[in-house]
């Protein structure tokens, strides 16, 4: 299978790209060059022709780049990558006639709700900030290509994708944590899982508080968590 990994050198790339450079025919994008990824192209979002040239002869995209801070600009840095770069990037997999689009969205996009109930993908959106609206928008447009054009798009709404050696409070974790061998698995699941024209499921590992539903990425996806919150930040406080 021929896929396209943007937002290759970040956070996540790193972990799906070596991971998906086994599995697949993997093409990588990145607006930062890696120079552990010699083939990586380098381009920037709002650079629609460089994404129609990416998405050439490509099955799937999984697509990671994105401004993820709050704290970014939002006219100067957040919309141009988060909304006008998505937009370029689905226009250019309709014109290459990709089949599917994964789309990295965020647990931010329903974070409002209290910590004492389970959220799922049919709560109304309640986004923590700017951030998390743009992955709302990015939904919707997703869904609208796949409506008006026949896209098929699967968003995962990650809760805290984060190492098994991280620092992060324990007590965050237990609600948000996707581990890295969770994560490959979910995205796999989202590459490769046959039927499916649209859908919107929640990422996490195995947690002892499913503030975030997990049945949707069961059922839709076949995705089952290994990673147990409790083998490693069980002793934490």
């Amino acid at each position: 299978m021929k896929v396209l990994l943007t937002g290759a050198a970040g956070h996540i790339g790193r972990c799906l790209g070596p991971a998906f450079g086994n599995r697949y025919e993997l093409r990588t994008l990145d607006r930062q060059p890696n120079p552990a990824d010699p083939g990586q192209l380098v381009a920037d979002l709002t650079d629609a022709d460089a994404l129609r040239n990416a998405c050439a002869g490509i099955e799937v995209i999984v697509h990671l780049a994105a401004s993820s801070s709050d704290k970014s600009p939002f006219v100067a840095e957040i919309v141009p990558n988060n909304i006008v770069g998505l937009y370029h990037l689905l226009e250019a997999a309709r014109q290459q006639s990709v089949r599917r689009v994964v789309f990295a969205s965020t647990a931010q996009a329903t974070s409002r709700y209290p910590a004492d109930r389970t959220v799922t993908t049919l709560d109304p959106v309640r986004p923590e900030g700017p951030y998390g609206a743009t992955k709302v928008f990015g939904e919707a447009l997703g869904r609208m290509y796949h409506e008006a054009h026949g896209l098929e798009f699967i968003a995962i709404r990650i809760g805290a994708f984060q190492a098994y050696d991280t620092k992060w409070p324990p007590a965050w974790l237990r609600r948000l944590w996707l581990s890295p061998r969770d994560c490959v698995e979910l995205f796999r699941c989202a590459v490769e899982r046959p039927g499916v024209g649209y859908a919107i499921v929640y990422g996490t590992s195995a947690l002892p508080v499913e503030y975030l539903s997990r049945r949707e990425a069961r059922e839709i996806l076949g995705y089952e968590p290994r990673d147990r919150w409790e083998e490693y930040f069980g002793g934490q406080r």
